[in-house]
C-alpha cells in the first residue's frame, strides 16, 4: 500500500471503505464503520480473501480475540479444481479454489473455507457446502456467505447433524467474481472436513438437502441417494487438525 494515494485512488476507496497509511492506527474502515489495523486486516487476508474486509460486520470483527489476529497462526490448506468428476463421465468445468483456514485459541479454534470460482459457472443452482466434525462440537455456529461482482448476500439454509452440517447455497443469477465463505467455531483435539458440492445441473432445493453428514460421503462430508449425487461434481474435500 503506497503512502501516497491519487485523488482517482481516493475516489475509488470512497466507495469500498477508508484505506490510510500504513503507520496510523487504523488502516481500512469499511462502510460499516469497522475499523481495522494493518495487522488486522492482513489476518483476515489470510484467513479468508483480500475484500472480505468489506463485508464485516462489528458483530463479526467482534468474535474473533484480538490476541491471536495474526496472520502467521492461520494454518491453510487448499485444492484447485480445474477438472471434476461427476458420476458415469468427465466435465471441465471452470477452475475454482476450495480453501480451509484454522486459527487455534487456548479454549477453542475458528475455521474459515473459502470457494474461489476462477470463472463463471455454467450452472447456477443450488450448491452445498458444510463440514464433518472428527472428535470436535460447535461451539459457533456457521455463517455463510456469497460475495460477488453485483453485491453480497448470506446464504441461511442450514441442516444440522450430530457429526457436521450442510448450506445450501444458491448461486447467484448473473454477475462474476463469485466467493463463497463459510466460518465456524469448534472445540479442539480433532479433525475437521469441509466440502463444496457444485450442482452440475438443475437441482432442487428440497433435493440439495437430501443427504446425510458422512466420512463416505462426496468430499468426507455429503452422502447424497445416487438419483441426487449425479447432479453433484464430487469436489474432493479439505480438512485440518484442530
Amino acid at each position: 500500500m503506497k503512502k501516497v494515494l491519487s485523488i482517482f485512488t481516493i475516489m475509488l476507496l470512497g466507495v469500498f471503505g477508508v484505506m490510510v497509511t500504513a503507520n496510523a492506527e487504523t488502516y481500512y474502515k469499511n462502510d460499516k464503520g469497522v475499523e481495522f489495523t494493518e495487522k488486522e486486516y492482513r489476518f483476515f487476508t489470510k484467513m479468508f480473501y483480500d475484500g472480505y474486509q468489506r463485508l464485516m460486520t462489528q458483530e463479526m470483527f467482534d468474535s474473533y480475540d484480538k490476541n491471536y489476529m495474526d496472520e502467521n497462526l492461520v494454518e491453510t490448506k487448499e485444492i484447485t479444481s480445474p477438472l471434476v468428476s461427476p458420476i458415469g463421465g468427465l466435465v471441465e468445468t471452470p477452475s475454482k479454489k476450495l480453501r480451509m483456514t484454522v486459527v487455534k485459541t487456548e479454549t477453542f479454534a475458528t475455521v474459515g473455507v473459502t470457494v474461489e470460482w476462477k470463472g463463471s459457472p455454467a450452472m447456477r443452482s443450488y450448491d452445498v457446502m458444510g463440514a464433518y466434525l472428527s472428535g470436535v462440537s460447535i461451539k459457533m455456529s456457521a455463517t455463510t456467505t456469497v460475495d460477488y461482482s453485483e453485491g453480497y448476500y448470506s446464504a441461511n439454509d442450514i441442516k444440522n447433524e450430530s457429526n457436521g452440517f450442510g448450506v445450501t447455497i444458491k448461486l447467484p443469477d448473473s454477475g462474476t467474481n463469485i466467493y463463497i465463505v463459510q466460518s465456524y467455531a469448534v472445540s479442539l483435539g480433532g479433525r475437521v472436513y469441509g466440502s463444496y458440492q457444485h450442482a452440475l445441473d438443475k437441482v432442487s432445493f428440497a433435493d440439495s438437502q437430501n443427504y446425510t453428514i458422512n466420512y463416505a460421503g462426496y468430499g468426507h462430508v455429503f452422502m447424497f441417494p445416487y438419483s441426487v449425487g449425479q447432479h453433484y461434481d464430487m469436489l474432493d474435500g479439505v480438512w485440518l487438525e484442530v
